[in-house]
């Protein structure tokens, strides 16, 4: 049977979300190459739309070409951390005072839904289904800052950080913390309690970040 053709419009844009998904959640680890053949194979895509999605996903800062070895999913080092997660801390600290600003009741029962969404994700041991409705948690927030240059950058800022935010997910205790630091935050949004705001912008992005950097060391050692 002759393969369906595809429409470049319509299917690329899912390509690229596609792929770039599966680095998020950590189904391509740091410094893991990203052979064209096998992600042709395996996405049912031609090699050339691979190459041109792995182009884009390089803007992102997921993806890095290395010459005479490919593409292969971005490693970080110890500055790059520190630098994008004091970049992130102070965006994520003006996008939840904006929240809260613009906080309503309707806002609060959709963040608490996420919030059991991933609870019962947990329950059931799905990683994925975790990392895709945190996400969706913390972009319901930026939403509600109202501010598109906000949310364009810290998009663009998060995206980098999704490299090494897999790494928190894989500790039991951490992803404890998290659940109880959603419910946390839905109530400080609500009574616009900033200092609280400000706490879990810093805490609740911390442990992946310290997390990677362990990473780093042990393979320095």
């Amino acid at each position: 049977m002759a393969q369906k053709k595809r429409d470049y419009k319509k299917d690329f844009p899912c390509l690229i979300s596609r792929l770039e998904n599966m680095i998020i959640v950590g189904a391509f680890l740091p410094k893991e190459r990203l052979v064209e053949a096998a992600l042709a194979e395996r996405m049912g895509v031609s090699r050339a739309w691979i190459r041109d999605a792995l182009k884009i996903l390089e803007t992102k800062g997921l993806v890095k070409m290395v010459p005479y070895r490919g593409a292969m999913v971005t490693d970080l080092s110890e500055q790059e951390v520190n630098e994008i997660f004091q970049v992130r801390v102070v965006l994520e600290r003006l996008c939840n005072q904006l929240a809260a600003e613009n906080f309503t009741e309707e806002d609060g029962g959709f963040l608490t839904e996420i919030a059991q969404e991933i609870e019962s994700a947990c329950g059931d041991n799905a990683i994925n289904e975790m990392i895709n409705a945190n996400t969706r948690f913390h972009d319901h927030i930026l939403d509600m800052s109202r501010n598109t240059y906000l949310i364009e950058t810290l998009k663009q800022v998060r995206s980098r950080y999704y490299i090494f935010n897999t790494f928190a997910w894989s500790s039991p205790d951490i992803i404890t913390r998290v659940q109880s630091e959603h419910r946390q935050f839905i109530a400080a949004l609500e009574t616009k309690d900033y200092d609280l705001l400000n706490t879990l912008a810093e805490k609740h992005i911390s442990y992946s970040k310290d997390m990677y950097l362990n990473q780093i060391k042990r393979r320095s050692i």
